[in-house]
């Protein structure tokens, strides 16, 4: 809805306009009804006096039954134009005589001592008929009623008339305060408005130099001093203001530089972070390696070894001729057991091996490449298998296992590598339960989700909201960096484009939910 807006000088106007009019209708409506009332008044009291004359000079006529002088004396009648009938009856209510010029045949309801108008509402100030019964007496003696009805045409012209001179009266005083409204309005506004048209133009050119000038000591002139003594301030305010802009934009500029040299310094320094994060991840992926390779050697050297004796021993008795067919039979036995146990050993160590060399080789490459996502985190939590039979932990890893997904296996394995340091070193740390890891893998809307989840001893609620951000950790006396889980959520949102989800409850465990799309941003740039 579109808002009307009226200028002081109008508003002045209509206001003006509008009090008087409500006054003049007041005082109009209140003369009117007043002259209304005293009409009417006048005329019934002037037609009664009528009816009570003519009851006068009609009762003798009435006693000595002498209609000719009735009827001469309602002759008289013929003048006034505003009496329709006039009726006498005597005491039996039959008609003694009758003046009826318009031939009313209306039968006429006598009353005596009653005066009341028919008024009729169809038009305007028109109060109808007064119809009047007045007794014929002599000698406080009845003899009969008067009965006159008189129209109230003259009234109704009267007031009619007087309607119309209070209308055009009220018209013209309307326009005379219309005509007094717009003289006192340009006299007293007029300065105003130069001086509102002034600031408008101020405030449109900035030119704060502009002064202006009313010679008169009231009011509005203070009014104008007030206005010249504040534009002469906002200019001095301006000038400072300009000046100090100038300053702040010079210092806020060299801020900026700085912002954004440090900007680049803290983006090396994450990147060298991640780096240096890939590095220890691939450091500890080594030593575990090392040490889950070092029992199946063992193994492999100890089974070879037993293999050497008994075939030295065998060869010797056979050289000597003492060798029974039960003992090579038990000879060879051992030989055949213990070189199926070295080839166990030897193709776990080679699995081991492989393992590790593919997802080293994933951690610094990030090359693109379809895995069967089950089988590469089982290779993970292999790698890291040292380590969590120390908690010891029970891992469970669900997922189908023809689900293959193109993406970066590197990103996949630093992310799940993170996760399972931030279990061991945060979630079982002086875990006194029987410690679970599980993973769910499931592909839902063409996303990859990934629920990691443990049962330790859950996440501080003083961190808890804190927890992706940088260098927040509670190992930090322990050699924690408190970079881990700000990697997993930076992997996840900038490199695979993808979001983390993550609900702690503390004494009962931490779970995360990753959802990752299955063609992401990898895919694309390469």
């Amino acid at each position: 809805m579109k808002t009307i807006s009226l200028s002081i000088k109008t508003q002045l106007i209509l206001t003006f306009i509008a009090i008087s009019s409500i006054v003049i209708i007041v005082v109009s409506y209140f003369n009117f009804t007043s002259n209304i009332k005293q009409e009417k008044n006048s005329f019934i009291q002037n037609s009664l006096i009528q009816a009570n004359l003519l009851a006068d000079f009609s009762v003798s006529a009435l006693v000595f039954r002498d209609m000719d002088g009735a009827k001469e004396n309602l002759e008289k009648l013929k003048s006034d134009n505003n009496i329709q009938r006039v009726i006498i009856f005597d005491n039996q209510g039959d008609i003694f005589s009758e003046y009826n010029p318009l031939d009313i045949r209306e039968i006429a309801q006598i009353d005596i001592k009653e005066v009341h108008l028919v008024s009729k509402k169809e038009e305007f100030l028109n109060y109808g008929i007064l119809k009047i019964s007045v007794p014929l007496k002599h000698n406080n003696i009845v003899y009969g009623t008067l009965y006159l009805e008189k129209s109230t045409a003259i009234i109704t012209k009267l007031l009619k008339k007087l309607f119309s001179e209070v209308i055009l009266f009220a018209c013209v005083l309307l326009l005379l305060i219309y005509a007094i409204s717009i003289f006192l309005s340009n006299y007293l506004l007029k300065p105003i408005l130069s001086l509102a048209s002034t600031a408008e133009e101020i405030a449109s050119t900035q030119n704060y130099g502009t002064r202006v000038s009313y010679n008169s000591k009231n009011e509005i002139g203070s009014l104008y001093k007030a206005f010249n003594s504040l534009v002469k301030d906002t200019e001095n305010l301006t000038n400072n203001l300009e000046l100090q802009v100038n300053i702040r934009t010079k210092e806020l500029n060299t801020k900026t530089v700085q912002l954004e040299e440090s900007l680049i310094d803290l983006q090396q320094t994450q990147q060298k972070l991640i780096e240096s994060e890939k590095l220890s991840a691939l450091g500890n992926l080594v030593s575990g390696i090392a040490h889950e390779v070092n029992t199946p050697l063992g193994n492999a050297i100890t089974g070879s070894s037993v293999i050497t004796k008994e075939t030295q021993a065998l060869v010797e008795e056979f050289n000597d001729g003492t060798l029974k067919k039960s003992t090579m039979q038990r000879r060879l036995d051992v030989i055949n057991e213990t070189s199926s146990l070295l080839s166990r050993t030897l193709h776990y160590a080679s699995g081991l091996i492989k393992s590790f060399k593919q997802i080293s080789v994933d951690q610094v490459t990030n090359d693109i490449r379809e895995i069967q996502i089950k089988d590469y985190i089982e290779e993970v939590f292999l790698t890291n298998h040292n380590k969590l039979k120390l908690v010891p932990a029970k891992v469970t890893i669900e997922a189908n296992d023809d689900l293959v997904i193109k993406t970066s296996p590197g990103v996949i394995s630093q992310i799940i590598n993170n996760l399972i340091q931030n279990s061991i070193k945060h979630g079982f740390d002086n875990y006194k339960g029987e410690a679970q890891i599980s993973v769910c893998i499931e592909e839902k809307d063409e996303n990859l989700i990934i629920e990691y989840e443990d049962n330790g001893i859950g996440i501080n609620e003083d961190i808890k909201e804190k927890v992706f951000e940088p260098f927040v950790t509670t190992k930090r006396n322990s050699g924690g960096t408190g970079l881990g889980l700000n990697i997993v959520y930076n992997l996840i949102i900038q490199k695979l484009k993808g979001s983390l989800e993550m609900t702690s409850t503390e004494n009962i465990g931490t779970k995360f939910i990753i959802t990752i799309p299955m063609k992401n941003s990898l895919m694309e740039k390469k």
